[in-house]
């Protein structure tokens, strides 16, 4: 094959590539379209809610290791570092080691919680 038929067949390649890539995203863009329902269609009853769908749940945060590791640094060096006990005793508490990494990742967020709720008592 010659380099030009073969940079016409990488063309063609990327042309349908493209085409492809603008159907898809054309038919997400018609999921999302789908989905609103135009103010002038009286003849069209919205569905009642379910109480599942009407009070939607509280997502429990998740939380990366660094993420809970800045929040505790933070939180001990606050105010001079008079939480610094208070956030070794919760680490402690959560963590049987006594060390952030001896503390299960689902632990995190009630952890967050606990050290965001320290205040000046």
């Amino acid at each position: 094959m010659s380099k030009m038929s073969e940079l016409s067949q990488v063309l063609d390649d990327l042309i349908s590539c493209g085409e492809k890539m603008i159907q898809t995203a054309n038919a997400i863009k018609g999921c999302f379209q789908a989905d609103e329902v135009p103010a002038a269609t009286p003849e069209k009853k919205a569905a009642p809610k379910k109480k599942e769908e009407a009070a939607p749940k509280a997502e429990i945060p998740t939380y990366s290791k660094e993420d809970v590791r800045a929040l505790l640094a933070a939180k001990a060096n606050e105010a001079g570092g008079q939480f610094k006990a208070q956030v070794k005793a919760l680490v402690k508490k959560y963590g049987n080691g006594g060390s952030l990494t001896d503390i299960p990742a689902d632990s995190y967020p009630a952890l967050v919680k606990e050290v965001e709720g320290l205040t000046d008592a």
